[in-house]
């Protein structure tokens, strides 16, 4: 009963240890995090470096590269942490009773909203994940972690055209996830022309992008007469 009584509580004791070890990994990481937005802000993000974000976070420089590994991924690792915590809210703005491009709208909206109060982490955000498109950039967990993030916009976009077309708001042939693919590189495309603002702001880059949506909504062809497709094509997107 002794030896029983003993072996429980060293693992109480094991479990206890384990909890105060990630509070403080959890601990290290906030305050990592914490620095890592006050450096980029004030200093910019090209003239902040590790060292002195380690110092801000009150840690040594190896311990902060165990967190992250470059400067690029403690870039991202604040984004995502702040795009997670928006990711419902993007869903749960939209009225699936509302125009398709309001909707659009709406589903961008807390994205646009975010980028434009933190254009010092969203231009550079912007130049690094471009380096990562084109092969500079080595991929970390956070990087895989970004664009992990970009297949689920995909899925919520789809669903939205998808209901659409049950309703025969959409053409037939109009294939769901090319349409919503199309809205998402407008959106890509916009916010990284957008950001590059002296003052980036939300209703005018929103603005700008149910333009852009509208007109890929309604196509090219003129409303009568001959379309504007190649002959024996077929002007697909007119009926989006």
């Amino acid at each position: 009963m002794v030896k029983r009584n003993q072996a429980a509580a060293a693992r109480a004791d094991d479990a206890a240890t384990l909890g105060l070890r990630e509070r403080g990994k959890l601990e290290k990481r906030r305050r990592i995090k914490a620095a890592a937005r006050q450096a980029f802000t004030e200093s910019g993000y090209d003239a902040a470096t590790t060292r002195d974000i380690a110092a801000l976070a009150e840690i040594g420089i190896g311990t902060l590269f165990t967190y992250a590994k470059d400067k690029r991924e403690l870039l991202l690792m604040i984004i995502n942490d702040d795009l997670d915590a928006l990711a419902g809210t993007a869903v749960q703005s939209v009225d699936p009773h509302a125009p398709l491009v309001d909707q659009l709208a709406a589903f961008f909206e807390s994205r646009y909203r975010y980028w434009a109060g933190q254009p010092a982490l969203g231009r550079p955000a912007v130049r690094e994940t471009l380096d990562f498109l084109g092969g500079v950039a080595p991929q970390g967990p956070e990087a895989i972690r970004f664009y992990a993030r970009r297949p689920r916009m995909l899925a919520a976009l789809t669903d939205i055209v998808r209901s659409w077309r049950q309703r025969e708001r959409v053409a037939a042939d109009v294939p769901v996830d090319l349409a919503a693919s199309l809205f998402i590189t407008i959106y890509l495309t916009e916010v990284r022309r957008w950001l590059m603002e002296p003052a980036p702001n939300a209703d005018e880059g929103l603005r700008r992008f149910r333009e852009l949506a509208s007109l890929a909504i309604r196509g090219v062809a003129p409303a009568s007469g001959p379309s504007a497709a190649p002959e024996g094509g077929s002007n697909k997107l007119s009926g989006v």
